[in-house]
């Protein structure tokens, strides 16, 4: 059953209004003046520029994740994200990252008998400064795992340069009974009951997308070690 459209207006806790009206199919969320009535929360935020930062990034996870959504996301009347809703995760990182670099991601997939790993990783030809722009998500949920970070990492071991990280956007899927999600109140960090089988499968999934689709070039072998051949 289809609930009716309704508007909900609130202000420091307060409903003020709420009242069924005519809108379009979805939700739209209007935020100002965040925490202005509680001061401890509001000292505390960061400049206006690192909070943005911190919301274009969750909502961006999210539009990843959720592919089939219509998103549009706008900060002081500008367009920061839109989405069309017609589940191509590619359409959703080049709405992100730009068109070139969402062609240039190469696409994985890798299941064993419990965990199914999928989603974007970056050629060797493309890497960032930090690992801000490698993302997991867990049975849908967008999650921060240093773990899951280092195995990655690990895959690019030796194809790229230190101090360099690839762009990543993995989608694991597994039983929800082996994961725990009460670690932390954002529910952005979860605990696995098999973390090092975890850790193995995400490993094994970049490392093989990135030899089946992305070959290291041949190196010649010495010209000393060459001519011991032809000897």
């Amino acid at each position: 059953m289809r609930l009716p459209e309704g508007k909900l207006v609130v202000d420091g806790g307060v409903i003020h209004e709420s009242q069924v009206v005519s809108l379009p199919v979805g939700t739209i969320v209007e935020v100002d003046d965040l925490f202005y009535n509680i001061p401890a929360r509001y000292k505390f935020l960061k400049s206006d520029v690192t909070e943005k930062n911190q919301i274009d990034t969750l909502i961006s996870r999210y539009a990843l994740a959720y592919p089939k959504i219509r998103w549009t996301y706008a900060h002081d009347q500008k367009t920061i994200l839109t989405t069309s809703g017609n589940g191509d995760a590619r359409e959703v990182l080049a709405a992100i990252y730009g068109a070139q670099i969402a062609r240039q991601l190469l696409e994985i997939n890798l299941s064993d008998e419990a965990i199914t790993v999928g989603g974007f990783i970056s050629p060797v030809a493309l890497t960032r400064s930090n690992r801000r722009e490698i993302s997991f998500f867990v049975n849908g949920r967008w999650i921060q795992d240093s773990q899951l970070s280092a195995a990655v990492v690990k895959a690019y071991q030796s194809l790229i340069m230190i101090g360099r990280y690839p762009i990543a956007a993995l989608f694991l899927t597994l039983d929800p009974e082996e994961i725990d999600v009460n670690v932390h109140p954002s529910k952005a960090e979860i605990r696995f009951r098999s973390g090092d089988r975890v850790f193995s499968i995400v490993h094994r999934a970049v490392r093989m997308g990135l030899i089946a689709q992305s070959p290291v070039p041949e190196i010649s072998a010495p010209r000393q070690w060459q001519t011991w051949r032809q000897e």
